[in-house]
């Protein structure tokens, strides 16, 4: 048995009775046969801060709206930790909004130059093809790096372009991955908005979610629903499209009195 920690996103006219809202939103998915759904997920939880809870906005640390982690079953108390709560509504939450944003525009400029210098060189192919040849050819994983594909990819002129460019656009000072060096056929291979926010949801951890409608999001696992048995015969639409920048951005979207409930779990 493990650990897993996942978001409970709970109306804001739940705060008066946070914990029995919460209850309720986990019961689908509980053991030993309680829940609805055919994949039974936790036995036992807890309402919990920690190192896993949600920062909390700079000034608001003693807002009366902060959940606080609940003490454990046999009555330990277990505070949090100075900016950190268990729960706020979402507008309390820390999710670097001015941080973000800023990534997001360098991004765009990011994108754009390379789609100007992609248009001065012939059509590059993505390092998955380089990659794939290698693994034919015999190549491991391990030996890719220092292969002849690997120089191959590297050596087309689009490239080669991009790697005396990216020096310039590069800005650890935002954030480390902002880096944009030797890998750059990914950038066009999506909108500008969309490589923008993904660039800049990176500086957010990746979160298992359980929405407002019921949909359990865990990292690695399909969606689940909380009204239905299995995906088999489930039609209801999904909260969120795809995992990972979705789960996000379903988060970022939520009205500022939800509340984000931070539930660590023995699964």
């Amino acid at each position: 048995m493990a650990g897993m920690s996942i978001i409970v996103c709970l109306p804001g006219a739940a705060a008066p009775r946070v914990d029995e809202a919460v209850a309720e939103a986990m019961k689908p998915f509980a053991r030993d046969g309680e829940g609805a759904v055919e994949r039974d997920v936790w036995d036992t939880y807890r309402i919990c801060g920690g190192t896993v809870g949600l920062p909390v906005k700079a000034g608001h640390e003693d807002d009366p709206r902060l959940i606080a982690t609940r003490p454990h079953g046999d009555g330990t108390p277990d505070p949090d930790l100075p900016g950190v709560a268990a729960g706020a509504p979402r507008g309390l939450v820390d999710f670097r909004d001015a941080l973000r944003a800023e990534v997001a525009e360098h991004a765009g400029r990011v994108w754009d130059r390379w789609q100007e210098v992609a248009a001065r060189h012939p059509g590059a192919e993505h390092e998955e093809a380089f990659y794939r040849r290698h693994l034919a050819s015999g190549g491991t994983p391990a030996t890719y790096p220092t292969s002849r594909e690997a120089a191959a990819y590297q050596d087309q002129p689009a490239v080669r372009a991009w790697a005396e460019v990216a020096p310039a656009l590069a800005r650890p000072d935002l954030a480390d991955h902002l880096r944009f060096s030797w890998n750059p056929m990914h950038i066009g291979r999506v909108s500008r908005e969309d490589y923008a926010a993904g660039v800049a949801s990176a500086l957010l951890p990746d979160r298992n979610v359980l929405t407002l409608g019921g949909w359990w999001y865990e990292l690695g696992e399909d969606p689940l629903h909380g009204a239905c048995h299995g995906p088999a015969d489930c039609h209801h639409r999904p909260d969120v499209e795809e995992h990972g920048v979705g789960v996000l951005a379903y988060l970022l979207a939520l009205p500022a009195d939800t509340l984000l409930v931070n539930v660590r779990c023995h699964v």
